[in-house]
């Protein structure tokens, strides 16, 4: 963006940086008009969202690549590096890509199950082993690992009912015996042992008992400005507000650590986006959510069914497969018009992301009918006129770059004139006046154990508890409102 920058006329620049709220469509439409005679902001916009000069795609190749790398450090005993290498490749893998008249994607799955069925991660294994399913539900490999899986953990009427398919669906004589040996295995342990399930699923623990959220009211104070109070005495520990962000972005500096959509820590069997390689999330619900796609809609463009048994057997089984939670499809997915991996949603600024998000959502909410203003959809300060003439040129040039993006990512053409521009202008200094930090409270029960899924024991008294600052960009559209609670 500094070429951009150095490129606009001094004249320009002084009647950017003396604008005010009142005048920016005038300024906006004086900028946009000189950059549309610039080459270099054509070549920009290219940079930013051409497919064929994207990074952020997936990539058979590379894939493969960090595939070999795993499965070399899996054969040495290197399994971090074995398991960080499944997980790149995962990320840069195209979901219809085969390997070997398999799948490539489950084939990924599988190898990264089996390394964590290695080192102990049975649930995670589990998780794994039925997304490689959902791709591919034909895959005899993975309804052995699932069934190993489940028989470690106790779930001994799932273990045997996934490795009869596994049987069912093994085309070798020997996998067959292998499988009939596993079996009579199971059998033995399932008489020796209680029959106690674990269930193993990607919901996240459920919470403690929610406390009772006070009703709060807004007021203005002459020396404090705006805050809430509460209608009646509130008891110590209480919930006192509760609300769902507007829209939010993670900051690069998390990326690799947490979900792009919960925000909690990514377990060891992260999930990526199925169309770019950008976001990493916690489960696949998280994934749906984010994007919209599922992961099994997929089955049917895969190499792999091309031989599809026609087994009832099988055929019912699909159905447990899908097992996600109840997902909200019918939710505005944040990541959806970013994703193809395009190149802006990396290259621009976390602020001027996530008033792609808002925008997004409030296109996705008007039907693609721009008649609201989008000033209206947070109603907060933005102290544009207390900015630096730098940082007013710089807003200008943003806004109408991020405009031409999200034009691109919805296919039609958004308002390109000097009124929407400002609006645009004064939506991301709200952004940058009002975006919170989001503080994640983690629970320890009084020795500090954690069961086998890495989650914290509930039937503990809770006694400690630990912060961590998570890098985010949120907009809260009621709890900025107010200075103090």
């Amino acid at each position: 963006m500094e070429k951009l920058k150095s490129a606009v006329p001094e004249s320009l620049k002084r009647m950017v940086a003396d604008s005010n709220p009142e005048g920016l469509s005038s300024t906006s439409s004086s900028l946009l008009d000189f950059l549309l005679t610039l080459p270099q902001f054509h070549q920009t916009l290219r940079d930013l969202v051409d497919p064929e000069t994207a990074l952020c795609g997936k990539n058979k190749d590379a894939a493969l690549a960090s595939k070999q790398k795993g499965n070399q450090c899996y054969s040495t005993g290197d399994y971090h590096t074995a398991l960080a290498c499944y997980t790149q490749a995962l990320r840069v893998a195209p979901i219809d890509a085969a390997d070997m008249d398999k799948n490539l994607v489950a084939t990924l799955y599988l190898n990264r199950a089996s390394l964590l069925q290695k080192v102990g991660l049975l649930a995670e294994c589990l998780r794994d082993c039925t997304r490689a399913l959902q791709i591919s539900p034909d895959y005899a490999k993975a309804w052995y690992r699932r069934g190993k899986a489940n028989a470690a953990l106790g779930n001994y009427k799932d273990a045997f009912d996934d490795l009869n398919i596994a049987k069912n669906t093994e085309l070798s004589l020997g996998g067959k015996r292998q499988i009939d040996n596993e079996l009579k295995l199971l059998v033995d342990q399932h008489n020796c042992t209680s029959n106690t399930q674990i269930e193993c699923t990607e919901e996240i623990m459920g919470n403690l008992d929610e406390l009772h959220q006070n009703k709060l009211s807004c007021v203005s104070m002459p020396d404090k400005g705006r805050g809430m109070v509460s209608q009646c005495d509130i008891p110590q520990a209480s919930l006192v507000h509760k609300e769902e962000p507007y829209t939010l972005v993670i900051l690069k500096s998390c990326r690799e650590t947490h979900c792009h959509h919960c925000l909690n820590e990514l377990p060891a069997d992260k999930v990526p986006c199925t169309a770019c390689s950008i976001p990493l999330y916690c489960s696949h619900d998280c994934q749906v959510q984010a994007g919209g796609e599922k992961l099994y809609s997929h089955q049917k463009k895969v190499g792999s069914d091309k031989n599809h048994l026609s087994n009832p057997e099988v055929d019912d089984a699909k159905v447990m497969l899908c097992c996600d939670s109840d997902i909200n499809v019918e939710s505005i997915p944040e990541h959806r018009h970013e994703c193809l991996g395009v190149n802006w949603p990396v290259a621009l600024p976390t602020d001027v992301i996530l008033a792609g998000r808002v925008m997004a959502k409030f296109i996705s909410q008007q039907r693609g009918v721009m008649q609201s203003n989008l000033q209206r959809i947070l109603d907060l300060s933005h102290n544009y006129s207390r900015i630096t003439p730098e940082s007013k040129l710089e807003l200008h040039i943003y806004a109408i770059v991020l405009l031409w993006c999200l034009q691109h990512a919805f296919g039609f053409g958004l308002p390109a004139n000097g009124i929407f521009l400002s609006q645009i202008v004064i939506l991301i200094c709200q952004i940058r006046v009002n975006s919170m930090a989001i503080f994640h409270m983690k629970s320890v029960d009084i020795n500090g154990v954690e069961d086998q899924f890495g989650k914290f024991s509930s039937n503990r008294d809770i006694s400690t508890y630990s912060v961590e600052q998570v890098d985010v960009y949120a907009m809260i559209s009621i709890l900025v409102l107010c200075n103090y609670i």
